[in-house]
């Protein structure tokens, strides 16, 4: 037997926006960002909880499944897949995760037990397929950057069969 999904959310271009009692529960377990009475979630967090059966998503009077949650961040965005597989690993091991934008990356990551207002974040996570290549100096500028904001830089491998692999990249002084 299902269970009921703790929300139902809207779907709005390449958001979700939930209100009513389901949003606050979802706030305090640290998804989505609010706007006034308002949770609005990125089709990350909603395909997740979608996906665990924990959200509901609505685009007018039909249910969207995760599947085409999915088809639509990757019609927007290159590597949307991968990313929400590192997404979903990620929160399965009990992270605290969210976007990494401001920081030129995917996602930055809060040690468990920690939320967002009462730490911060401790690594900063770029998803890559496993055929990616960089420069040194594209390395080290991610590096340089999370170095300079006291955050760990790793980087997710998510090869050909959806397997994923966390590399932390640091710099060794000799």
């Amino acid at each position: 037997m299902a269970t009921a999904a703790i929300a139902v959310g809207i779907l709005s271009g390449t958001k979700v926006v939930i209100a009513g009692d389901g949003a606050a529960l979802l706030k305090e377990r640290g998804f989505g960002e609010t706007e006034g009475k308002r949770i609005v979630l990125s089709l990350i967090e909603a395909a997740y909880l979608a996906d665990t059966d924990r959200l509901d998503v609505m685009d007018g009077d039909k249910k969207v499944s995760v599947e085409d949650l999915i088809k639509t961040g990757s019609s927007h965005e290159k590597e949307f897949h991968n990313r929400y597989l590192v997404y979903k690993d990620l929160r399965e091991r009990g992270l605290l995760v969210k976007s990494g934008l401001k920081f030129g990356t995917d996602f930055r990551i809060y040690e468990r037990g920690t939320s967002v207002g009462s730490g911060h974040s401790t690594k900063l996570v770029h998803v890559v397929p496993e055929e990616y290549t960089c420069s040194f100096p594209e390395m080290a500028r991610a590096l340089r950057l999370a170095k300079t904001v006291n955050k760990e830089m790793i980087y997710a491998i998510v090869d050909g069969e959806s397997d994923i692999t966390y590399y932390l990249v640091d710099r060794l002084k000799l």
